[in-house]
């Protein structure tokens, strides 16, 4: 079991009206950069533009936060050797009319960023010359870019429209001649010995159709040119002039990103690939693979550690920060889904290096109501979800066992324990004594009905597997929305029956019920549904024609409804009878969720933030930034916190956060509850 740790303070002043990160630790990392002249300090870049620095090796992260207008992949992070205040970046981003980018650059460590050339241009590697820091070198998709004067102008050194020299991967230059630059395309490598006046193909022994992923000049002689392709790593001994591939990393089908040289023995190197991490001792004569297969390697650096500068390792049990005395080489791996690992042994043992690297994306969220502290929630593109936390977000562990690799989608809080809907239909109940997950039943057999009757139908009873979109539960019942109906269950998901609120078998997408189960409302094919009689009778409610449909329900104590619709949110005063959209101050856009409490309303809004009420609508303020929270995150999932005096939000791209509503008397009370006073 993978356990995740993320502390934060629960008391002092600190705590009050401020949004808290809860984890759960890591997520993908696409770039890892050192600083030239401080070793220790690094920085890390993500998928979705996001950039996060470290003062002491990788042992803590603190975001910096987004490069550029719009999320984008960070190809590369660059420390200037001159400056290292000066950090440069470049994107690489998918937008609705194709792929874009730039050059973008830091003065201040990272702290503010601004565009620096080749906007629209989508750049998938960078950098910068050893022998001239201010020759920059930009690989995009339509061709190669330098810029002599640290990156404010740029001219094209390859030919516009080459029908060869585009696609580019891969960039190295020669470390005692700016002019030599080796380019890697989707297709081969290429070469300038002129500074891009001309371009000579270099692929002599290479695999045709070659996709070349990387490229590394040895540092302690330049002639020696390592290349990374789909097809194995290569190694040249004459500048590219003729390559020869090296034996001892398997299949074709293994995909490098990456190559390193250890900076104090030459003859070491590391290859980052798509099935683990891959070392030699002898410049590549023979290969081994020092980590799990199944590690996906995207960005590597293997850095010369300063003595002294490291937290002592100390004698507790929790602690395994080691203690240097002399300087000393360190790994680092920048991975998907595990965020960053680093090995102090050369690649013999790795340690997950997270702690302030909470990247991950909530796409669900559960709170156990009878157990302070005790959250659930799934994380997209991660190989430790679901995760659960029994001490409010403390540490977190993973619980996936028993799922036998099968994608959970949703998690639910029931009177019988955590439920989880799965990817290929039907539920799972999470034990929380042998931690394990188990299948739930098949339908309960009852008699087909005739149209009309009081009585609810069923269907013959069959596996529970339809796909389940959302899930409530009253005292005695749990009603499901699946991609088949709707179905229920009296005995905590042992036998499930159909309920039919039509003559059409239609998907649902919510459900809502009382506590006693009588009154249900459900959204099905963008209309409303309502049942008073525990489904017995049902009538149908449609929001105005400018809503776009609706896509889920949400009510308070009393007769008052929220519907979240394609064009914006909707209420209702009059228990559906009439609706009016909110306009004084929310986006005429789809929520992503939204939270109702007493005296706070919550809503978040895809790309436009995150809004509060606190007069039941009449008018809405975006939140602003705040201590610990950024306006740039975006808020999938809110839920109640212990008596809805603080609220949980899981984020789009930086995990769960924790915002106290009540002030410090909150804070107190819920330490309390964790501790069992």
């Amino acid at each position: 079991m993978v356990v995740f740790f993320s502390f934060f303070p629960l008391c002092g002043n600190t705590f009050a009206q401020t949004w808290t990160s809860l984890g759960p630790l890591g997520g993908d990392v696409r770039s890892l950069a050192a600083d030239p002249s401080r070793p220790n300090v690094l920085y890390l870049g993500t998928v979705d533009g996001y950039v996060f620095s470290s003062q002491d090796a990788g042992e803590h992260w603190q975001s910096l936060g987004l490069i550029g207008p719009a999320n984008g992949m960070i190809t590369a992070i660059i420390v200037d050797p001159v400056n290292s205040r000066t950090l440069f970046a470049s994107l690489w981003t998918r937008e609705p009319n194709g792929e874009g980018g730039g050059v973008f650059v830091s003065l201040d460590y990272g702290g503010t960023w601004k565009a620096l050339g080749l906007a629209g241009h989508a750049i998938r590697a960078l950098v910068q010359s050893e022998s001239d820091s201010n020759v920059l070198i930009a690989g995009a998709l339509d061709g190669v870019f330098r810029s002599n004067d640290l990156g404010r102008n740029w001219e094209q050194i390859t030919p516009a429209g080459d029908s060869e020299l585009r696609n580019f991967d891969s960039l190295a230059i020669d470390p005692q001649d700016p002019g030599i630059i080796y380019a890697g395309t989707f297709h081969l490598p290429w070469k300038t010995v002129d500074g891009g006046k001309k371009w000579t193909p270099i692929h002599t022994g290479m695999i045709d159709d070659s996709d070349v992923l990387s490229l590394a000049v040895d540092a302690s002689n330049p002639q020696r040119v390592f290349a990374s392709a789909c097809s194995g790593i290569y190694r040249s001994e004459d500048s590219g002039s003729y390559w020869k591939k090296i034996e001892g990393i398997p299949f074709s089908s293994r995909r490098t990103p990456v190559i390193r040289q250890d900076p104090l023995h030459p003859s070491v190197l590391f290859a980052g690939t798509t099935e683990g991490l891959w070392k030699t001792t002898d410049s590549g004569a023979r290969w081994w693979l020092v980590s799990p297969g199944d590690w996906v390697i995207n960005s590597l650096l293997v850095v010369e550690v300063s003595a002294g500068t490291l937290p002592a390792g100390g004698d507790t049990a929790e602690s395994s920060t080691p203690e240097f005395s002399e300087d000393q080489i360190r790994v680092l791996i920048g991975t998907e889904q595990r965020g960053v690992l680093a090995s102090d042994d050369g690649g013999d043992h790795f340690r997950e290096l997270n702690e302030g690297f909470h990247h991950r994306r909530i796409v669900s969220l559960a709170i156990d109501a009878d157990k302070p502290g005790r959250i659930a929630a799934v994380l997209a593109n991660s190989v430790d979800s679901p995760v659960e936390s029994e001490d409010g977000g403390r540490t977190w562990s993973a619980i996936g066992a028993g799922l036998n690799a099968n994608a959970v989608t949703r998690i639910f809080s029931s009177p019988g324990g955590w439920l989880a809907a799965l990817a290929s239909g039907g539920l799972a109940r999470f034990d929380s004594q042998t931690h394990k997950w188990t299948r739930l039943g098949a339908f309960k057999e009852q008699p087909e009905v005739v149209t009309g009757s009081t009585e609810r139908r069923a269907t013959p009873a069959r596996r529970f597997d339809a796909v389940v979109n959302d899930l409530a539960c009253g005292e005695a019942e749990c009603f499901a929305a699946t991609e088949e109906g709707l179905f229920f269950t009296t005995d905590n998901g042992k036998a499930w029956s159909a309920l039919f609120f039509s003559s059409a078998n239609l998907p649902v997408n919510s459900v809502r019920v009382s506590s006693d189960s009588q009154r249900l409302r459900i959204v099905s094919s963008n209309a409303m549904i309502f049942s008073d009689d525990a489904g017995r009778t049902w009538k149908w409610h449609d929001l105005p024609l400018d809503s776009g449909g609706a896509i889920r329900l949400e009510w308070t104590a009393d007769k008052t409804l929220l519907a979240a619709a394609r064009n914006g949110l909707y209420i209702s005063r009059d228990d559906g009878a009439s609706w009016e959209r909110f306009q004084d101050g929310l986006p005429a856009a789809a929520p992503e969720d939204l939270l109702i409490r007493p005296g706070v309303w919550l809503v978040s809004v895809r790309d436009r933030g995150l809004f509060i009420s606190r007069n039941e609508g009449v008018s809405w303020t975006r939140v602003k930034e705040l201590d610990g929270w950024s306006a740039d995150d975006q808020f999938t999932m809110l839920a109640n916190g212990m008596n809805g005096e603080f609220v949980y939000a899981g984020s789009a791209n930086d995990g769960l956060y924790i915002l106290d509503l009540l002030g410090q008397t909150a804070a107190i009370r819920f330490e309390s509850a964790l501790a069992g006073k």
